[in-house]
């Protein structure tokens, strides 16, 4: 059986996956779902970096079934930018915006795997705390234990966005 059965992955754990040769261990491990723009950021970053020598087989791997690419429609990802100040407050990319639109409208208890303080903080302040878990909590959690994977990748950097996003939520900060 598979560790996650909904993880859903932000561009920069991608990328770092990539980096460290781990993406085929850990969709054999884990039902991965990436929306589409992260997918195309996750290509368009690795090829701005000058990480050419990354082929990045999301299609294929998606017609084999080994990863699930879901296309979140533009009126559902503006309506939850406009129901909320999320937009306004953070920054957060177009990728980001599409999976946690998704996340945010969803009934099944995915975990989202990102890299950027800005999704730990929106999960903080949504109250979807629990929905969020870092690239090396994962990668413990399926046995694929690394050393330091850098700051953003951290269980620890993980917990101080989303402590951040609680108090936003307390103090009303963020949503309307």
């Amino acid at each position: 059986m598979k560790k996650f059965q909904f993880l859903l992955l932000d561009a920069g754990p991608i990328i770092k996956l990539f980096e460290l040769g781990s993406w085929e261990k850990l969709i054999e491990r884990c039902h991965v779902t990436v929306a589409r723009t992260v997918v195309e950021e996750a290509v368009h970053t690795g090829q701005r970096c000058s990480l050419d020598y990354i082929c990045f087989p999301f299609e294929e791997a998606a017609e084999q079934s080994r990863i699930r690419i879901i296309d979140v429609p533009l009126p559902a990802i503006q309506s939850f930018l406009r129901d909320s100040t999320i937009g306004e407050k953070y920054a957060i990319d177009p990728g980001e915006a599409e999976t946690l639109a998704f996340l945010a409208n969803t009934s099944e208890e995915f975990v989202l795997c990102s890299a950027d303080g800005a999704v730990f903080r929106v999960l903080g302040l949504l109250g979807k705390s629990q929905q969020g878990i870092s690239l090396e909590e994962v990668l413990q959690q399926i046995g694929l234990c690394r050393g330091n994977l850098g700051w953003e990748y951290s269980k620890k950097f993980r917990e101080k966005y989303t402590r951040m996003g609680r108090a936003d939520s307390i103090q009303g900060r963020g949503v309307r």
